[in-house]
């Protein structure tokens, strides 16, 4: 099966707006957004399903509620411009509103990602987190050296200058336990996508991260 959408199409499509980033030039090219939209979010679909095939947690989502809207919230902005330029969508419990790991697709010309993990917990669930890691790091170590993973994804956290009180600043695991949130990124280049079917690759490429989410998530077991 070959993917109905086009990244590079939207990725051009994107470009475009983000040069004109007005409603007037979005009124005049709402027709093509709207084509182009809905094969992204066709594609999605499908995303989900190939994803819900290794985990349950993102089985029976539905589209709408993973995918974001282009739609900017400016009112407490200093930034005007109405649209975003790119593209994404959070594959989880609870789609793009869940507290809890998930995978993360982003389309954004120059700025292409994929990835996920649990993205600024609240100050409890983040106390939980190192606490795991704290007391499983064989465990943890294991999942985010695998080669599956190393070979493909790296993190991208805001970090403590410091150790949390609550742990010696020579922990053997400080580099983890510094982190604010939990989250392995891949940058793909816009070839990446120059496929009959980017919608498998993706699938494919997220299924490593399918053990952090398991053990991220033990904390709301």
């Amino acid at each position: 099966m070959t993917s109905a959408s086009s990244i590079p199409q939207v990725l051009a499509f994107l470009r475009r707006l983000e040069a004109n980033n007005d409603r007037a030039w979005f009124k005049a090219h709402k027709g093509e957004y709207d084509a182009l939209r809905l094969a992204w979010e066709r594609d999605m679909e499908r995303l989900i399903g190939l994803v819900a095939a290794y985990d349950d947690r993102v089985r029976g989502l539905a589209v709408r509620d993973c995918v974001y809207r282009i739609y900017r919230d400016i009112r407490f902005s200093s930034n005007k411009a109405p649209y975003k330029n790119y593209f994404s969508g959070v594959l989880g419990l609870g789609g793009r509103h869940t507290v809890m790991s998930g995978y993360y697709v982003h389309f954004q010309p120059g700025m292409l990602m994929m990835g996920g993990g649990i993205w600024w917990p609240e100050k409890p669930i983040l106390s939980k987190l190192r606490a795991l890691i704290d007391a499983e790091p064989e465990e943890f170590l294991k999942i985010v050296n695998n080669p599956d993973i190393t070979a493909r994804y790296h993190w991208d956290c805001d970090t403590l200058k410091r150790m949390p009180k609550e742990y010696p600043s020579d922990h053997p695991l400080a580099e983890y336990l510094r982190m604010k949130e939990y989250i392995m990124m891949m940058k793909p280049a816009d070839d990446y996508f120059d496929c009959d079917d980017w919608v498998s690759r993706v699938a494919d490429d997220l299924r490593p991260l399918k053990p952090l989410h398991d053990f991220l998530n033990y904390v709301f077991d």
